[in-house]
């Protein structure tokens, strides 16, 4: 169940929404941009599909507010709405992928972004370091937006062959979590969708949240100088962030 408790008219609005995937950079780069657009709480989702949770303000470390498994937030200016995904998903999500596109219909939302990762070893490209990050697009962001990706000299993520059997291709993003199943049912309800993500690995992957932030941020425009790859200082880290690794160890185990 979707619940929006401010009244809000998302006509128009871009979607963005995180897979829970390897590294967690999807989940930080939502982070980032509710931290740095100061996007308000406007709602939650009730799913039994996600272990349930619930927990301290992850922006606010002065704030009574609690925060649980998946919260929605909005930014009116930017005309943007968020989703956050804080825990693992454990039981089939059709119907929490039901309730997304009825709310992405009837909300007249205009795209829906998927924020993902996927496993380092799978990129089979010798590239540099910063072109590990990859796009795909329904057929109708495809024909508004396709231009735009080219001028950005975007890369595609291509076709792979996943069964070694009858050479079987499609696409495939390996770690990825529910990005590709979420992408293409949204895609076969006319839903305008794509999926960013990025090549890493498990470990500290707060590089990897701003360089796919940045990465989006080419696109819909809306943190500003914040998101000049050249300046990555210039972000804010939400509070939460000092507890990604827990307490540092003990010095008298020493």
């Amino acid at each position: 169940m979707i619940k929006i408790t401010q009244d809000i008219n998302l006509d128009n609005y871009t979607l963005i929404l995180p897979s829970v995937a390897v590294g967690n950079v999807g989940q930080l780069s939502v982070d980032l941009l509710i931290s740095n657009l100061n996007l308000r709480k406007i709602g939650q989702v009730f799913s039994t599909a996600f272990v349930p949770i619930v927990g301290a303000n992850a922006y606010d470390e002065y704030s009574k507010e609690l925060i649980t498994a998946i919260d929605i937030y909005a930014g009116i200016k930017e005309r943007l709405i968020v989703i956050q995904i804080r825990s693992p998903y454990v039981n089939i999500l059709t119907q929490f992928f039901n309730e997304l596109e009825q709310f992405v219909v009837e909300r007249k939302i205009a795209k829906v972004i998927i924020l993902a990762s996927s496993y380092d070893h799978e990129k089979k490209e010798v590239l540099p370091q910063h072109l590990k990050l990859r796009y795909i697009a329904s057929p109708n962001v495809h024909s508004e937006y396709g231009k735009l990706f080219r001028d950005l000299n975007w890369i595609e993520h291509k076709l792979q062959t996943v069964s070694d059997i009858n050479r079987e291709e499609r696409l495939h993003i390996p770690g990825g979590g529910f990005a590709m199943n979420i992408f293409e049912f949204l895609s076969n309800a006319n839903i305008c969708c794509s999926i960013l993500f990025k090549f890493c690995s498990e470990g500290d992957n707060i590089i990897d949240a701003i360089a796919l932030v940045c990465y989006l941020d080419q696109w819909i425009q809306v943190l500003g100088s914040s998101s000049d790859s050249s300046n990555n200082s210039s972000l804010k880290y939400p509070p939460s962030w000092k507890h990604l690794f827990g307490k540092p160890p003990q010095y008298d185990m020493y």
